[in-house]
């Protein structure tokens, strides 16, 4: 995964200093929708992380993103301050490091994130699990895009594969869950079972036809867009004879419409 660190964090990020209260970084969580923030010191130095989670383990009630403490609780947290709760001296990493040395770090140290730091050692960033995330899915994306055209293949023609490695996925769960269904059978045939037993087979078997149900479903769409494939129209608006997008059509592959004459439809 060859791509620099400063591509994919987050630049200037909130950061908040050692001896805040607590409670001051709670709200700066709550306002900014985020789960860490990097400590820092006068020179703005790295000297600490907080985490959400650190203050769900120290502070004396429930810590939520949404739900802001009461006057009764701030109260009873008024004395911690950060440097009381935070991790000292966490791990960071350089902007010119690349994104694999930032995951192999976060992996072997399980932590979340991850302050960036300029030569100096100021901060300049902070790359969370979910930058990391992003940065997969894209990087992914690109390969991906990068292989079809060396092939000289079609995002359609990759739609169709991913749709018939589904469809065999599916008929697989299909077929596991008939088996249990007739092992049940069999079984209760052949022998009594109490009640219990009895009970949890029933149960069971509840929550595999709700899975059922909405399998048979899936596969009816997915037969609907392969046999449209296979007739060359698959992508192709049965209202407009314009394109469907790829992505409509990983959602919903038993739609043979684009989103506008849908929605025509719909209103008529």
């Amino acid at each position: 995964m060859q791509a620099a660190i400063k591509e994919w964090m987050s630049g200037d990020p909130v950061w908040i200093s050692p001896g805040a209260c607590a409670l001051e970084a709670l709200e700066q969580m709550q306002d900014r929708g985020i789960r860490h923030l990097p400590v820092l010191d006068a020179g703005r130095r790295v000297v600490g992380v907080l985490s959400l989670d650190d203050l769900r383990a120290a502070l004396p009630f429930p810590v939520a993103l949404r739900d802001a403490p009461t006057l009764e609780q701030r109260e009873s947290a008024r004395e911690w301050t950060v440097s009381d709760l935070m991790t000292h001296a966490p791990q960071t990493l350089s902007e010119g490091a690349d994104l694999a040395e930032a995951a192999d770090r976060m992996a072997e140290r399980r932590i979340a994130c991850l302050p960036i730091v300029d030569p100096d050692g100021r901060l300049a960033g902070i790359l969370t699990e979910t930058d990391l995330l992003h940065a997969l899915a894209t990087l992914l994306w690109s390969d991906r895009v990068r292989a079809r055209r060396a092939r000289g293949g079609s995002e359609l023609e990759d739609l169709v594969a991913d749709l018939r490695r589904e469809r065999e996925a599916i008929a697989a769960r299909l077929d596991r869950y008939h088996a249990l269904e007739r092992d049940l059978a069999t079984h209760a045939s052949r022998e009594p079972i109490d009640a219990a037993e009895a009970g949890s087979d029933a149960a069971e078997l509840r929550v595999t036809e709700g899975l059922d149900a909405l399998a048979i479903r899936r596969l009816a769409a997915l037969d609907h867009a392969l046999d449209r494939a296979a007739r060359g129209t698959l992508g192709v608006c049965e209202g407009c004879g314009g394109a469907v997008p790829p992505a409509r059509l990983r959602a919903l592959p038993g739609t043979s419409q684009c989103v506008a004459c849908a929605r025509r439809a719909q209103s008529v």
